[in-house]
């Protein structure tokens, strides 16, 4: 009987120390994962900002280009026009 509560404390003590050494690796990864996850949140608002400029930037860019040639503009975009009808068309022709 006296055998029976050592091998049953030795294994309970075991268990434990196996509980405790999960549960310390388990909280590691979570705070590694959590680490990981505010570092790329902080990446994508960088980049989401970065476009934001990019665009606004692109569209002032265009805005000036058409205020000063605005001849061009609308040449240009008859000529992309033409382009695009004429590739639809021709995929049209060729169903």
């Amino acid at each position: 009987m006296d055998s029976m509560r050592k091998m049953t404390d030795t294994l309970t003590k075991d268990g434990n120390q196996v509980i405790d050494q999960v549960q310390d690796v388990a909280g590691t990864a979570w705070e590694k994962g959590r680490a990981t996850l505010k570092d790329l949140r902080g990446q994508g608002q960088e980049a989401i900002d970065h476009v934001q400029k990019s665009s606004k930037q692109a569209w002032d860019d265009a805005q000036e280009l058409l205020h000063k040639h605005p001849a061009k503009a609308v040449g240009l975009a008859l000529l992309i026009g033409t382009v695009i009808g004429g590739a639809l068309m021709a995929m049209r022709n060729n169903d």
